[in-house]
């Protein structure tokens, strides 16, 4: 009986000492730490882009020839487009094109500036500037391009002292003898503004108009149908058909339709931040322009003002676009694990390094009460750096 006694005993004391040695090691609970970025935000999809507009209309029947290219800028009383009145050869057109590109890259660049310099360092960075033009036009599958970059690196290691200007000048000279070879007539469109130039046009560019704003409802942004925009550039067209136009490329809008909720949420955080998912650049402040009256149904229309330029923004008409408040990057952690200090805006965590447990003072950036979750932050010059730490320790042990 006595042995069973210490056999007892000796249990209890082992189950003790390992509870022990456990409770030491790893706390009862504990989860990994992991970045988290939160944003307090609603995606409105199909939001329409809104530009200020003016389309250009074939003056003649003929053959229709677009001088500038797809997102080139463009000067006011600048020839954007030509309509040759009879037959022109494929041939000759895609010569023009090759010119008008070189011709446009070349502007691109800045034409006052010398292209070749004899400083080292000046020729060594504009070789490489000229290189990564090259996987540019390689992806593009542009030989033509390529060749040119090609002479323009020899050239640079040669020191040769040519100017864009004069290049400019050689391939406008090029154009003219080209375009000399064409005998039909010709009548050319010409822009009387400056900004981006644009083939595709699609009905809505006097309908969605800024200064229209006022007149936009749910029912009237629901009810537009875009019309497919056809590329007619090197074809027939008639006389009035829509060839072109040019688009203001520092002030654009975005208008959406949300709910009266959401739209007084607008009303009180004007400056927001809109993120695309369609477009190639993602980011962009913005700030509220307009609020309709809600509708019937309690649905307003949004007006965003941008002022940013976004180059494949001038692609597209309709966007799936994420309006967001406030963005909040850190850990996301159970609210109860948080703990609070002496101070109102004191708060720590308790986390471990390997089998070590630290006290990690710690900023609140964001609590949403009714999910039950926070994401926090070290504090600034916090003696122990959450970003150091392996796991987080929840409750208590």
């Amino acid at each position: 009986m006595k042995k069973f006694f210490i056999a007892v005993i000796s249990l209890v004391i082992f189950t003790m000492v390992a509870y022990g040695v456990a409770y030491v090691v790893m706390p009862v609970n504990s989860i990994e730490l992991t970045r988290y970025t939160h944003s307090v935000s609603f995606v409105c999809e199909n939001a329409y882009i809104v530009r200020d507009e003016t389309v250009y209309y074939s003056p003649s029947d003929g053959i229709v020839y677009n001088i500038s290219e797809d997102g080139d800028r463009v000067a006011q009383d600048a020839s954007v487009s030509t309509v040759y009145n009879g037959d022109v050869d494929q041939t000759t057109l895609k010569m023009l094109h090759t010119i008008d590109a070189k011709i446009s890259r070349l502007e691109a660049n800045g034409h006052n500036s010398d292209l070749y310099k004899t400083d080292s360092d000046s020729t060594e960075n504009r070789v490489a500037d000229k290189m990564s033009e090259i996987f540019e036009y390689a992806q593009q599958n542009n030989v033509a391009e390529i060749h040119d970059i090609r002479d323009d690196i020899n050239n640079i290691r040669k020191g040769a002292g040519v100017s864009e200007n004069t290049r400019i000048d050689v391939l406008r000279a090029e154009r003219e003898k080209t375009e000399g070879s064409i005998s039909a007539g010709k009548r050319d469109i010409i822009s009387d503004r400056s900004g981006i130039f644009s083939s595709y046009v699609d009905g809505l560019e006097t309908v969605l108009s800024p200064d229209k704003a006022e007149e936009f409802t749910p029912a009237y942004l629901n009810s537009l149908q875009p019309d497919t925009s056809e590329y007619i550039n090197g074809k027939q067209i008639v006389s009035g058909t829509p060839v072109c136009k040019v688009m203001n490329n520092h002030i654009w809008y975005i208008a959406g339709i949300t709910g009266s909720e959401r739209a007084e949420k607008l009303k009180e955080n004007p400056n927001v931040t809109v993120r695309f998912t369609n477009l190639t650049e993602n980011d962009v402040n913005a700030e509220i322009s307009y609020i309709s009256e809600p509708d019937s149904k309690g649905n307003c229309v949004f007006l965003v003002k941008v002022g940013t330029y976004l180059e494949s923004a001038f692609s597209y008409r309709t966007v799936d676009a994420q309006i967001i408040f406030e963005e909040h990057s850190g850990y996301k952690v159970p609210t109860d694990a948080i703990r609070t200090g002496e101070g109102i805006s004191d708060y720590f965590v308790y986390a471990r390094q390997g089998s070590e447990s630290y006290k990690c003072d710690v900023d609140v950036l964001y609590s949403d009460t009714e999910e039950g979750y926070s994401i926090i932050a070290s504090k600034e010059k916090a003696d122990n750096n959450l970003g150091s730490m392996d796991r987080l320790i929840v409750g208590e042990r």
